[in-house]
């Protein structure tokens, strides 16, 4: 089943899990899910205040252009809500790569984790990417001591590539990157064992 893209910027997935662009509407709810311990744990302090949140998150870079995301969840027996944020990018400002695409994402709301809304979120960010974009390659790249979110990452049928040593600084100190790939022929496997789970 594909992976839809409106005119509006929304992209549904073929299950439970869609995005819409991110507004400067969704800030508050960004700035609590940032907040969220287990968030801070990976993704550093959030933004002290709603101005430098939109400036983080709203306003365009123009040297390299981010796409951000609300992950929407069709939570069975409670409805659609909004519950974390999922973005991408050509991770290098030439724009000519464009065959490769960075990707982060969180799930901030805590009564989300652990029911596979992240790993469903990763797989129709890669089928959008691979099959609407026509990228080759997407790149992930957590702190190696979130194991929790690496484990997610390889189920949805990326692979280590290795370990950035000091390519991200937080909480005061330089911490190792944990580098995942996912290549455009690895990608109809990944997508039947997506299907296969279903």
């Amino acid at each position: 089943m594909p992976v839809h893209e409106h005119d509006s910027g929304r992209i549904d997935g073929p299950y439970d899990v869609s995005f819409r662009p991110l507004a400067e509407s969704d800030l508050p709810a960004l700035m609590r899910w940032l907040a969220d311990p287990e968030v801070v744990a990976f993704y550093g302090d959030p933004p002290a205040t709603l101005d430098e949140a939109r400036q983080d998150y709203v306003e365009p870079d123009t040297e390299s252009p981010t796409r951000r995301y609300v992950i929407e969840w069709d939570e069975p027996g409670r409805g659609r809500r909004d519950v974390g944020e999922v973005q991408w990018h050509h991770p290098y400002a030439d724009p000519s790569t464009h065959w490769s695409a960075g990707i982060d994402i969180l799930i901030g709301d805590s009564g989300a984790r652990g029911h596979g809304v992240g790993v469903e979120a990763i797989r129709v960010m890669l089928a959008y990417l691979f099959e609407e974009r026509r990228v080759h390659r997407v790149i992930i790249d957590p702190e190696v001591g979130n194991q929790r979110a690496i484990h997610v990452y390889e189920r949805a049928g990326f692979h280590r590539d290795g370990v950035v040593r000091h390519a991200a600084f937080e909480h005061g100190e330089y911490v190792d990157t944990q580098y995942l790939t996912i290549l455009e022929d690895e990608w109809p496997y990944a997508r039947a064992q997506w299907e296969a789970e279903r």
